[in-house]
């Protein structure tokens, strides 16, 4: 785990300390989560997935963990984390399968649509020859 320093005003620090006490986790924990809520929510609003970048930031934050009901509720996220992915993995599966089959369809469309042109047209008349002229 990277270690960094980070300065809060005393009145930001004291609402840090009161939320981190509600929730019985230590302030850096707090920071970490709402930093990772942050990069999740980013990455969302860019159309990315978020699933990947929060399943391994909970695992970071969770190797060093010795309650074994926190790592059993991390666990639980982890394996949700992991559904979610599996299902967004599945839906675009199926999203390319749908144009697939869009795609197949036009194809047969547009050589219906050439094959009745062509049965249309008048035949065409033969050129006549062009002479020589060599001399």
């Amino acid at each position: 785990m990277k270690v960094t320093t980070v300065r809060f005003g005393t009145d930001l620090w004291r609402l840090l300390e009161a939320e981190a006490e509600s929730v019985g986790v230590s302030v850096s924990q707090y920071i970490r989560e709402a930093a990772l809520a942050r990069a999740a929510a980013a990455a969302a609003a860019r159309g990315q997935a978020p699933y990947e970048l929060l399943a391994g930031a909970l695992r970071d934050v969770m190797r060093d963990e010795r309650d074994p009901v926190r790592r059993a509720r991390a666990e639980g996220v982890l394996g949700g984390l992991a559904r979610l992915t599996a299902d967004e993995t599945r839906s675009e599966a199926a999203a390319v399968r749908a144009e697939s089959r869009q795609a197949r369809s036009a194809r047969r469309r547009l050589r219906r649509e050439a094959g009745s042109l062509l049965e249309e047209q008048p035949p065409k008349k033969p050129r006549p020859a062009r002479r020589s002229t060599a001399t």
